[in-house]
C-alpha cells in the first residue's frame, strides 16, 4: 500500500483558502461551524494539498460542493 505524504500550507495559499472557504459560505450560506463548513475546509484544503492551487478551481470546488448538499 502506498502512502501519500502531503506538503504543509503555506502562509500564501492559507490567505488563498480563507479566501475561497469565507467566499463561499457568504455565497452559498454555509455557517462555517456547521458540518457542511467543516466538510467544505477539509475537502478545500486537502484538494490544495493534492495539488489544486487556481483560486478558481477550489472555488469551482466549493460551489459544486455547496450545490450537492
Amino acid at each position: 500500500m502506498r502512502t501519500h505524504v502531503r506538503q504543509p500550507v503555506n502562509p500564501d495559499q492559507l490567505s488563498l483558502l480563507q479566501q475561497v472557504f469565507d467566499d463561499a459560505c457568504t455565497e452559498y450560506r454555509i455557517n462555517k461551524d456547521s458540518p457542511d463548513g467543516e466538510a467544505l475546509a477539509l475537502i478545500l484544503v486537502n484538494s490544495l494539498q493534492k495539488g489544486m492551487s487556481e483560486k478558481e478551481a477550489l472555488s469551482h470546488l466549493a460551489e459544486t460542493m455547496a450545490l450537492s448538499r
